[in-house]
């Protein structure tokens, strides 16, 4: 079976070409990539011969793109871009203190976020790379040293740890909470707007566990992720019911305040896993425990 890719032209001769193009001379091309202006002129004309077509028109000392130059600069830049930025992504592997965490958007926005400033106070030498991904295990051959996800990981040669149980409260705007504390105890919610997210700790488990008689709970704007429901709770736009861990920083900061004395425990929990062999680096041991106390003390 041939291969796909022995058809495609030299990677220094594009290069060469893309620099060549850009600054519209091989003269400059040659200073820009520090070689000799004949080193320039060699890799254009492999290529062109590679193609079989010409790139560049010869105008006396001047040089100017062919419509198949022109082409092929779009092409050979969003290529040499796209090669770039994979062999710029390499470099965490090399570094003996990074460790890949993974966790889903709303984990990450919410919870870790925050706590970096802390987190490079408390680990100063670790160079944590966060991967977004909502996937809660991942291939032993995957790169990903620890995963907080909302759902346990057992697999064999694995460790999943259940992070401190979670409740969850209705949350909303100082502002919004202030006209909500107008009403009577037992209506404060009954007619209030109300957002909603996709976890299984809805409003509908909610109001039957106050004993609510409210009855029209599906109305209000709805967000695939609970973060950004907290953000527009923030901003006023109706009261969410939120993880007391995903919530923290917002009510720590009191961007959003408790708008109900009762809340409920949460059908969804946290948990820290890994592949067993990632401890054999203390970087990643040194992050696992990190954040084993950060869930313990929120």
């Amino acid at each position: 079976m041939s291969n796909v890719y022995r058809s495609l032209p030299p990677l220094a001769a594009l290069i060469g070409f893309e620099a060549a193009a850009r600054r519209g001379s091989f003269s400059l091309a040659a200073q820009e990539l520090n070689i000799t202006q004949s080193a320039i002129s060699h890799q254009i004309r492999t290529l062109e011969d590679h193609l079989q077509m010409p790139l560049f028109q010869r105008i006396g000392r001047r040089i100017e793109l062919t419509d198949a130059g022109h082409d092929l600069q779009a092409t050979a830049l969003a290529a040499l871009e796209q090669v770039r930025h994979g062999v710029r992504r390499l470099n965490a592997y090399t570094k003996p203190d990074s460790v890949i965490l993974s966790m889903s958007p709303a984990l990450a926005l919410c919870w870790y976020v925050p706590r970096l400033i802390k987190l490079r106070a408390d680990l100063p030498t670790i160079d944590p790379w966060l991967h977004i991904s909502t996937e809660a295990k991942v291939t032993e051959e995957r790169e990903i040293d620890i995963v907080m996800s909302e759902r346990a990981w057992h697999d064999q040669g694995t460790v999943s740890v259940p992070l401190p149980a979670d409740r969850i409260w209705p949350l909303a705007s100082p502002s919004l909470a202030a006209t909500i504390a107008e009403l009577p105890n037992n209506q404060k919610l009954d007619h209030s707007p109300l957002l909603h997210d996709e976890s299984q700790n809805d409003w509908l488990k909610w109001f039957a566990h106050v004993g609510s008689s409210r009855r029209q709970i599906s109305r209000g704007m709805n967000f695939s992720d609970t973060g950004f429901m907290l953000q527009a709770a923030a901003q006023g736009m109706g009261v969410c019911l939120a993880s007391e861990t995903l919530a923290a920083d917002f009510v720590a900061r009191g961007a959003l305040v408790r708008v109900a004395d009762t809340s409920m425990p949460s059908d969804d929990g946290f948990y820290l896993s890994a592949w067993r062999r990632n401890f054999a680096r203390p970087a990643v041991g040194q992050l696992w425990d990190w954040l084993i106390a950060q869930t313990t003390a929120a």
